[in-house]
């Protein structure tokens, strides 16, 4: 992988990051396809209180991390670009000594480690995946009164399809082709596409 500043704002329409991987395993290409090409501007999250708590508590959910562990987090705000693919790309919140990618959430205290190990896979596996890693953790604080770390270890298969999906998307966002308002993400079969850089899918 290459290394590079973090990415700014602005920046994020002309990359694939790991938000963007949940939200193309989730299905919701047309949306994310709007928001890169420039005709409609990403939902503006500076009011929304989950994101800001997560934003907020992210210094100290890292410190408590290395407290608990012994251990320190380092490669803190690192970008990452695919040593393929300059438009895939990863902004870690750290990485252990090992190269464990390490992601620091914040969840509301009723959420469960195996929601959210579920609702962050794509992403920490979109993390791997431009990182060359084995393996990922979650820390996680739920609500004010519980911390959890989840390990997500890697899956090829997964990322295969993974690659995929984002290979077809970038086409789409490079030559203007408007994808349908969802595509399921079990079209990307790692062993039928294994030779394929740009699956065929049916529309929706």
């Amino acid at each position: 992988m290459k290394k590079k500043q973090k990415e700014t704002k602005q920046d994020r329409t002309k990359s694939i990051g790991g938000s963007d991987a949940t939200r193309i395993f989730d299905g919701d290409w047309y949306q994310l396809w709007s928001e890169k090409v420039g005709e409609t501007k990403p939902a503006d999250l500076s009011e929304v209180l989950p994101v800001q708590i997560g934003i907020a508590t992210e210094s100290l959910n890292i410190q408590w991390f290395e407290r608990l562990f012994k251990t320190k987090v380092k490669d803190k705000q690192l970008h990452l670009i695919h040593p393929k693919y300059d438009f895939i790309t990863a902004n870690l919140d750290g990485r252990l000594k090992d190269g464990t990618i390490f992601d620091a959430k914040h969840t509301n205290a009723f959420s469960t480690s195996a929601k959210v190990a579920v609702k962050y896979n794509a992403q920490m596996q979109h993390y791997m995946m431009v990182a060359n890693s084995n393996k990922s953790i979650l820390s996680v604080f739920f609500g004010n009164l519980k911390h959890e770390v989840i390990e997500i270890p890697r899956d090829d298969n997964f990322i295969e399809r993974l690659l995929n999906a984002e290979v077809l998307f970038w086409h789409m966002v490079t030559n203007k082709i408007a994808p349908p308002d969802y595509i399921s993400f079990e079209n990307f079969d790692a062993e039928r596409n294994k030779h394929e850089a740009i699956p065929i899918i049916s529309r929706i």
